[in-house]
């Protein structure tokens, strides 16, 4: 069998796949070549799924002592079969035979390079498996649409491709793209392959600077038009009587929508479903999609176990960036042990939806404190209300329109039982807004293509809560965005009632006399759960009308202006921003904070952010942190603030 040499630290493997007849024994050669970025050696790399991790088939490495045999698992075999030309050599990179799988510190140290691995390729291979379940066709309808329309991805829109096309029904979104119903099956098939849900394809696909090409046996598509069709089709309704369909969907417009700069939370958000084998490259696995500033000093390490490596990313973020918003990522899935609650476990699936239209914490600092002696985290912020009452919303995890419809229908009556009539209809707005977190077309600026508008969509809601009104299942079709919407943000979770009547959206596990808080640096209001000696479990992240906006510390904005995301040209990056709706005057400062204190100055904003800088001339400290959002200044404001032990 083949020994692996070992490989200098500016080195990586490549795979020369020798030509072939379909069917026939592999051949390679194996050979190690430097690295260089700016003079990189010439290699296709290969994105695929291991599958089973059984290593069942044998290729053999040519080598100057003679064949070796390197066991392969049976979906790489069966893709390098495909890929073989038949009369000259393929040079490849393949992570399962370019990397010594068993040398735990070459296997380290190469996954760190993978940004420049697939960065350097001349050409990134996605291969999603051989032509099954008239895979053909589905690529071939996907094609068709990518011809059809342009995608501007930096404003989120769609226009056609040519103006002969300008009532094009591809341009429809408010009816399914136009293929035939089997069509449409195909391509739900095509989208359940496991290709979709591995963890390691999203940095495979986002870092292929020269190109990615999607082959299904004989088939091939750019991965730039596949990522366009489906663009198109995340904003159309879809036929719902197809298995997965919708969650692949979604799924594949996570993965294909543009990476600007991330942050390292929005991406372990984003890949939480996804699979992997070793828990610990839920972090490894997608570092170089962040800027090596965002990584937060995290290093791949295969020697560190994964619960302590989850608690050092928490205490990494909280050092280096002086957030919370990591803690939003918490869901409480049953008190354990072996974590600590306010430490995302990502180990587990995503069970709610990320809540993108809050910014509870405004531009502050997070105060916080790890006492390493009993492993607890002392945070800062407001006790804002106590749950009181708590129904769930949606505990299912399939896409069916009847099922969503009775669910919202059952949570609506609920609402109105505890609220009384006349206060439930004079709420309808807000319940609304509630049930879909403020996740809505005039949140950002310009308005999303994507999202719901909310005026359109309250009629919606008025219709389908309708209980006298009989809904077949052509009109539930006609909904389906509004009714998918409540879907993402129900999911899992349950509408609250807090003692004051205010109405929420908590985790699943919320209780009766659970808290609701704002931490300082935590742009999500928080569920929290009393324990003995003056600790709180974490419960999750929460939405409640009226704590959208820094409310719990700076009281509520003014009427005329509003909170909005809003895109910026230069940085090709959205920005908190708010709007005075009666002057059209947009600002990045919040209009209810005064002056600053003492001592401190804002400075020019750099041309790379989309937010000031503050800066203490005394200390010639400078901060993105607004210094009127500090302990001393909110006290001052009467704002009572609250140490918070978190077990």
């Amino acid at each position: 069998m083949y020994t692996y040499q070992a490989l200098d630290l500016t080195e990586i493997r490549i795979l020369t796949l020798l030509p072939g007849t379909f069917g026939s024994e592999i051949h390679v050669e194996l050979s190690h070549v430097k690295l260089d970025i700016n003079n990189p050696p010439s290699y296709e790399a290969l994105s695929y799924t291991w599958g089973s991790y059984d290593l069942s088939h044998v290729m053999f490495v040519d080598t100057v002592d003679g064949r070796k045999g390197l066991a392969v698992t049976e979906n790489l075999y069966n893709a390098l079969q495909h890929l073989r030309n038949m009369i000259s050599p393929r040079t490849l990179w393949v992570d399962a035979t370019c990397i010594n799988q068993g040398d735990v510190e070459e296997r380290s140290q190469q996954v760190a390079r993978m940004a420049d691995i697939y960065k350097c390729a001349v050409k990134v291979l996605i291969w999603i498996g051989p032509e099954a379940d008239n895979s053909t066709k589905a690529l071939e309808a996907l094609e068709t649409l990518a011809s059809k329309i342009h995608v501007d991805w930096g404003r989120d829109t769609i226009s056609t491709a040519s103006e002969e096309d300008i009532d094009s029904e591809w341009l429809d979104h408010n009816e399914p793209a136009p293929f035939e119903y089997q069509t449409w099956v195909y391509i739900g098939r095509v989208l359940d392959r496991p290709w979709f849900s591995r963890l390691w394809i999203w940095q495979e696909v986002s870092l292929a600077h020269n190109g990615a090409i999607v082959i299904c046996g004989e088939s091939t598509m750019s991965w730039q038009n596949f990522c366009k069709a489906i663009a198109s089709l995340i904003r159309r309704p879809i036929w719902t009587n197809i298995p997965n369909l919708y969650e692949n969907m979604v799924l594949s417009w996570e993965l294909c929508r543009p990476k600007r700069r991330l942050e390292l939370q929005s991406i372990l958000q984003n890949t939480r479903n996804a699979k992997c084998s070793d828990q610990r490259d839920r972090i490894y696995g997608v570092l170089n999609l962040v800027e090596e500033s965002d990584r937060l000093g995290i290093k791949p390490d295969y020697t560190k176990i994964t619960v302590q490596l989850f608690q050092d990313v928490m205490l990494s973020s909280i050092s280096r960036t002086r957030s919370l918003d990591l803690l939003t990522c918490c869901e409480s899935q049953g008190e354990r042990d072996d974590i600590p609650s306010w430490v995302p476990n990502w180990s587990l699936p995503k069970r709610c939806c990320e809540i993108l239209s809050t910014n509870a914490g405004l531009n502050s600092a997070a105060q916080a404190t790890y006492n390493e002696r009993d492993g607890c985290l002392i945070v800062i912020g407001v006790h804002v209300e106590k749950i009181q009452k708590v129904q769930q919303i949606l505990t299912i995890d399939s896409w069916s329109l009847q099922t969503i419809h009775a669910a919202l229908q059952k949570v609506t009556l609920w609402l109105r039982s505890e609220l009384g009539s006349d206060a439930y209809d004079r709420q309808m707005d807000t319940i609304w807004r509630t049930l879909c977190c403020n996740q809505f077309s005039d949140f950002w600026e310009p308005q999303s293509t994507i999202d719901l508008h909310f005026q359109k969509s309250l009629d919606q809601f008025r219709i389908l809560t309708n209980s006298t009104v009989e809904l077949d299942d052509s009109f539930l079709n006609s909904h389906q965005h509004a009714l998918g919407e409540f879907y993402d943000y129900g999911r899992n979770r349950s509408i609250t009632i807090t003692s004051k009547d205010q109405l929420g959206i908590a985790p699943q596990a919320s209780r009766p006399g659970d808290f609701i808080v704002v931490f300082l640096g935590c742009r999500s209001p928080m569920v929290l759960r009393p324990k003995e000696n003056s600790a709180y479990l974490v419960v999750g992240e929460a939405y409640v009308d009226g704590l959208v906006t820094g409310e719990a510390f700076l009281g509520p904005l003014p009427s005329n202006w509003q909170y909005v995301i809003r895109y910026d040209d230069p940085t090709d990056r959205y920005w908190d921003a708010f709007i005075d709706r009666v002057r059209n005057k947009c600002q990045s400062e919040d209009p209810r904070l005064g002056p600053l204190p003492e001592g401190w100055v804002e400075d020019e904003y750099p041309e790379q952010h989309g937010y000031a800088l503050y800066r203490d001339v005394e200390e010639d400290y400078t901060t993105r942190y607004d210094p009127r959002m500090l302990p001393g200044p909110l006290r001052a404001r009467n704002v009572e603030l609250t140490e918070f032990k978190l077990v």
